[in-house]
């Protein structure tokens, strides 16, 4: 029997500081554990020229930066160069992750015909410019609006939804990873059911305990042994709800003084946050892009795991927070309700008319948590993503995927 030929699309650049690298990372662990040939499209790579190489059981192409670094305009010169090396046939599997890539899409089917094309949603183009709101998604796209200034977000998520659609109508399959998401398709999208496989994330299956005590941790990062720490992860911008838990935070730590708060990532509004937190600034750390293994530790020295996003497809970040036994405080945004839920394994603040509001309730009472209902709620939390997440499970869905399987089940 002839195996499957399995390629994944990467951007090189970009998935390095985001969950879609981590994505990629997993992906590439899952389709090594399955009979398939393992391909790997690095996109704006470091190498000069084009190239290819076999390293650990992958044969890997990379494609240097070309067009500005602009890869999704890229299509019709890159795909005609692999094609000179890798034959069009019926075996060949494409997953691509990148959006949007209406064009890139094309000019992949064009050259490639008889392959089978894979679009993974790992975000949607309305969840930021609408804050994760689906009321308003339905209302934006039902309404036309003038071209005028004060329409450019629905403008915007108009034709950002338009390439959507075009997409998923490109490709064979469509991955969501979210029930929300899987619903949103069928309701709002109009994507037929049979072309929709709603595949979680795995979490990797090990230990991620450093063998440094917490408090020596904490002693080397310059946390003081009476504070009290709180963890953001992940991109500082508004859907991410980084504004409203600042604001939280600066009331909070006017009634106590021991908190700390560590943003863990790149920022793009430092002024604008100062700004938010005129009194507890000497309190918040900002460290920037940080490579894993110094993440590891923040995760270890802190007390509470804060993921306050408007939206979320299925959050490695949470993944992580809940693999350190972190207590987590989280939001019922869009996608999240599918990962957590209240009282079980996190405590969640409703976005409501005002987020950061909820925000400071929640945290203050997952401040002053009884111990038994705080390691209860850690416990669940392990146990779900044991259950729910695991890098075997998301591997044997994908292999169901390649083998025309039925993979849907409830999670």
């Amino acid at each position: 029997m002839i195996k499957k030929r399995v390629f994944i699309v990467d951007e090189h650049l970009s998935s390095r500081q985001n969950g879609v690298g981590t994505y990629m990372q997993c992906l590439l662990d899952c389709m090594k554990g399955l009979d398939v040939e393992v391909n790997f499209l690095s996109f704006n790579s470091e190498e000069k020229d084009f190239s290819f190489y076999e390293r650990e059981g992958c044969t890997y192409y990379c494609f240097p930066i070309c067009n500005g670094g602009r890869m999704l305009e890229s299509g019709e010169l890159c795909w005609p160069i692999l094609r000179m090396y890798v034959p069009d046939n019926k075996y060949n599997v494409f997953f691509v992750n990148h959006s949007p890539c209406v064009a890139f899409l094309k000019s992949l089917r064009k050259v490639y015909k008889r392959s089978r094309i894979v679009f993974t949603i790992h975000d949607q183009g309305w969840t930021a410019p609408l804050m994760g709101d689906r009321n308003r998604l339905r209302e934006v796209i039902s309404k036309s609006y003038p071209c005028k200034k004060r329409y450019e977000t629905e403008l915007f998520c108009k034709r950002y939804f338009k390439q959507e659609r075009q997409m998923y109508n490109i490709a064979d399959d469509v991955i969501c990873l979210s029930e929300n998401t899987k619903n949103l398709l069928l309701d709002i999208y109009k994507v037929s059911a049979e072309k929709i496989h709603l595949i979680p994330n795995g979490y990797p299956e090990t230990c991620q305990c450093l063998f440094t005590t917490r408090q020596q941790l904490r002693k080397e990062l310059g946390i003081e042994q009476n504070e009290r720490v709180l963890l953001f992860v992940g991109r500082t911008v508004k859907a991410k709800g980084i504004d409203d838990l600042l604001i939280a935070f600066e009331n909070l730590w006017k009634q106590d003084d021991r908190l700390r708060l560590v943003i863990a990532g790149e920022v793009f509004r430092l002024n604008n946050f100062a700004k938010l937190t005129p009194y507890s600034a000497s309190h918040i750390t900002y460290t920037g892009l940080i490579p894993k293994e110094q993440l590891q530790k923040w995760y270890q020295v802190s007390d509470i795991g804060i993921l306050p996003s408007y939206s979320e497809q299925c959050s490695y970040t949470g993944m992580e927070m809940m693999a350190n036994g972190l207590l987590i405080v989280t939001t019922d945004g869009n996608g999240l309700t599918d990962m957590f839920h209240p009282d079980y394994n996190a405590l969640v603040a409703p976005i409501g008319q005002n987020l950061s509001e909820n925000l400071e309730q929640i945290l203050c009472f997952a401040l002053s948590l009884e111990d038994d209902k705080r390691t209860s709620i850690c416990h669940n939390a392990k146990e779900l993503l044991r259950m729910r997440y695991s890098l075997s499970g998301m591997r044997e869905k994908y292999r169901k995927l390649l083998n025309n399987e039925s993979i849907y089940s409830a999670i």
